[in-house]
C-alpha cells in the first residue's frame, strides 16, 4: 500500500470517521477450498479380492500395487471401480499406500476386513471418504449424494449432478442418519435434494422427504452439513460461517501491532509528557471479545491494565495476504503528565481463550510483533520527554569517540577471562592483548559459535588512562559501546 494511501486509511481511524458502509463485505465466486484434511497420496483398495478386482494387475493384499489405486473425486472422496469379479465372498479393506494406515469394518484404523457377497459376476464401485474414514461399496450400500445448485462450487463439473461424488454422504456411527459437508462455500441463497445411487432415476428426496427443492442461505463464506434421516426419510442443512466469530479461539493470523507504523501508534516516537498518544491493536472482524492494554509505568514501578475500545470494525485488514479478509481496529489513549518511560503489551481474549501479543526481539527495538499463548515480557517502548527538552549547546561542537573498552587498553590483566570460561553459550578463548580482530586478521580464530574466539575484558580506568592520548578538542564525548 502507498504511503498516501496509509495516511488517508490512519486520519480515518483517528478521526473515527470510518464510514462502515464503504466496508462492505463482499465474496466472490471462487471454489470452495478442499475439505480441512490433507489429501492422502494415494488410497488402495487390499483384500482377497484385489487380483479379481484389477484384473491381474495386483496381487491379493497388497497396499503399495497402483493398480487398485482409488481416483479422486474431489472433497476428499475416492472412488474404484473394480473389473468383473467372480461370485463367492470376498474381504476387503483401504489402504493409504502401506498398512501404516489402513482402515476396515467399522471405519476403524487396522479395523477387521470388511465381508463382500457377490451372488453372480459382476463389477463393483468401492468408495471412500478420507474426512470421516467412511467406506462403502455399491453392493452393501446404498450410495447417498446431495445434488443441488451448489454443486459446481464444490468442484463437479454441473449442478444438480447426483453422480458427483464430492457431496458423498457417510455414516460413520451406523444411527442410519448421513451427512456431507461442503467448506468456504460463497454467499448466496442455494437448493439442493438428496439422490440415491448416483442417479436420478432412484428415489430422491425433498422438503420433508418430497418432492420440493430444499432452500438454505449462506450469508458468508461458511461450512454447510447436510444431513439424512433414513428412518424418516427428511433431509436436513445447517450453516456455519467460516468468518472468524466469538468460539473461545483467538484467531493469530489477524492480531497485529507495529509501533513504528502510524497506523498501530499515533505520534509515533518519543513524545513530549502531556502528549496523547493512541495506540491500537488490529484482530478479524468480530473475532474478540476484549483487548487489554497491559502498562508497565517505570516511575511508579508497577503495572495496569487499560481496556481498549473498538476504534473501526468491518474494515480493511491493510495487510498484504489479508485482501479477502476484514478487521476490527481497538484502541486507547495513554497520557503522562510527567516524563516517564512505559512499556506495553496487549492481552487479548475470546471468551475464555485469553492470547497475548508483543514485542519478538530480545533487543525490545519495536515494529512488527508476535502473538503467543503465555505472557512473554517482551514489551513495546513508550517515552514521554520533558517538554522543551533540547540538546546541550555543547554537544553541537563535541567530538563523540566510539570505542570498545576491551579494545582500547587492559588495565587490570588479572581479571581477564581465561579459555574455557563460561559466557553464555559462547566459552572463552584468550588471545594476547595485541591480537587483531578476526574481521582483520584472517589468521584469528573467529568469535562465531562454531569456533569461539578472543575476548578480553577491561575496566574503564584503562579508558580514562589513555583517552588523553587522543588528542584535545573543544568539548569532548565519551560513548561506551
Amino acid at each position: 500500500m502507498s504511503r498516501s494511501k496509509a495516511f488517508r486509511r490512519l486520519n480515518a481511524l483517528a478521526s473515527g470517521a470510518v464510514a462502515l458502509s464503504l466496508f462492505s463485505l463482499s465474496f466472490g465466486t471462487a471454489a470452495v477450498r478442499a475439505a480441512p484434511v490433507p489429501e492422502p497420496a494415494s488410497v488402495n483398495l487390499v483384500g482377497s479380492l484385489q487380483s479379481e478386482a484389477t484384473a491381474a494387475a495386483c496381487s491379493d493384499w497388497d497396499p503399495g500395487c497402483a493398480g487398485s489405486q482409488f481416483s479422486p473425486q474431489g472433497n476428499n472422496v475416492f472412488l474404484f471401480n473394480s473389473a468383473a469379479m467372480p461370485a463367492g465372498e470376498w474381504a476387503y479393506k483401504v489402504a493409504l499406500g502401506s498398512w501404516a494406515e489402513n482402515y476396515g469394518a467399522n471405519f476403524q484404523h487396522d479395523g477387521p476386513d470388511i465381508t463382500l457377497s457377490l451372488s453372480d459376476e459382476r463389477s463393483v464401485r468401492f468408495y471412500y471418504d478420507h474426512k470421516t474414514h467412511y467406506i462403502a461399496d455399491n453392493v452393501r450400500n446404498t450410495i447417498y449424494t446431495v445434488p443441488g445448485s451448489f454443486n459446481q462450487a464444490v468442484g463437479c463439473s454441473e449442478n444438480w449432478q447426483p453422480e458427483c461424488l464430492a457431496t458423498l454422504m457417510s455414516d460413520v456411527d451406523g444411527d442410519g442418519v448421513f451427512t456431507a459437508e461442503v467448506y468456504d462455500l460463497p454467499a448466496g441463497t442455494y437448493n439442493f435434494k438428496i439422490a440415491t445411487n448416483e442417479a436420478w432415476s432412484n428415489p430422491n428426496f425433498g422438503q420433508n422427504g418430497g418432492a420440493d427443492d430444499i432452500a438454505f442461505n449462506v450469508a458468508g463464506p461458511g461450512t454447510v452439513t447436510f444431513s439424512f434421516n433414513t428412518a424418516t426419510n427428511v433431509p436436513g442443512v445447517s450453516v456455519q460461517s467460516s468468518l472468524p466469530s466469538p468460539d473461545n479461539n483467538v484467531e493469530w493470523e489477524g492480531l497485529r501491532h507495529d509501533s513504528r507504523d502510524t497506523l498501530y501508534r499515533t505520534p509515533g516516537g518519543a513524545v513530549e509528557a502531556g502528549s496523547t498518544v493512541t495506540i491500537r491493536l488490529r484482530t478479524f472482524h468480530n473475532d474478540v471479545t476484549a483487548v487489554g492494554l497491559r502498562i508497565f509505568d517505570v516511575n511508579l514501578g508497577g503495572d495496569r491494565v487499560v481496556t481498549m475500545a473498538p476504534a473501526a470494525t468491518d474494515v480493511a485488514c491493510y495487510q498484504d495476504g489479508l485482501e479477502n479478509k476484514r478487521c476490527d481496529f481497538w484502541a486507547a489513549t495513554v497520557s503522562e503528565a510527567d516524563p516517564n518511560n512505559l512499556w506495553y503489551r496487549f492481552i487479548v481474549s475470546d471468551g475464555s481463550d485469553t492470547d497475548y501479543y508483543g514485542d519478538n526481539t530480545a533487543a525490545l527495538d519495536g515494529g512488527v510483533g508476535a502473538a503467543s499463548d503465555d505472557p512473554i515480557d517482551f514489551s513495546y517502548a513508550l517515552m514521554f520527554y520533558a517538554p522543551g527538552f533540547s540538546a546541550p549547546s555543547w554537544a553541537r561542537t563535541a567530538v563523540m569517540y566510539q570505542i570498545f573498552p576491551d579494545r582500547f587498553r587492559n588495565a587490570d590483566p588479572s581479571n581477564d577471562p581465561q579459555t574455557g570460561d563460561v559466557r553464555y553459550d559462547d566459552p572463552v578463548v584468550a588471545l594476547d592483548w595485541g591480537t587483531l580482530p578476526e574481521a582483520i586478521a584472517a589468521t584469528t580464530p573467529t568469535r562465531r559459535r562454531t569456533a569461539p574466539g578472543a575476548s578480553t575484558m577491561t575496566r574503564l580506568r584503562g579508558v580514562r588512562r589513555k583517552k588523553g592520548r587522543v588528542g584535545a578538542t573543544t568539548s569532548a564525548a565519551t560513548y561506551r559501546a
